[in-house]
């Protein structure tokens, strides 16, 4: 009899406060996600390019908007053009500059400070769209 590898879910996150940054991937680890992190946007994009050329697929990015160098607004149109149904997750301390981020049904934002219960409920829906 055959065991059935099940492929884990791989979420990129990208934030720069490094404080938050490890305890999302904990979280994440701990809902039996593959996580990848970057703590920039330039970093990013450069792990969204490889994962692009090896044509491997992501399901969610996760990225604070306010990041130095390139914003996670940007870094989000840019991975869409590579996966035009790409699940976002945008993370943020200001509500400012919101209404200026791209919407659809595969596109939610949550402002910190945020419950784990909010965070997980959000990513759930989002890799849930599958």
């Amino acid at each position: 009899m055959a065991i059935e590898q099940i492929e884990k879910k791989l979420i990129l996150v990208v934030e720069d406060d490094s404080v938050l940054r490890p305890l999302l991937v904990e979280l994440l680890n701990d809902m039996e996600f593959e996580v990848i992190v970057a703590e920039d946007g330039q970093t990013a994009l450069s792990l969204l390019q490889n994962l692009n050329e090896s044509q491997s697929n992501i399901d969610l990015l996760l990225t604070d908007i306010g990041l130095p160098g390139m914003n996670g607004s940007d870094l989000a149109k840019i991975a869409r053009k590579m996966w035009p149904d790409l699940s976002i997750l945008f993370i943020t301390g200001y509500s400012h500059g919101v209404g200026k981020l791209p919407t659809d049904e595969n596109i939610k934002l949550i402002t910190k400070p945020f419950s784990l219960g909010v965070f997980t409920k959000r990513v759930e829906e989002l890799v849930a769209r599958e």
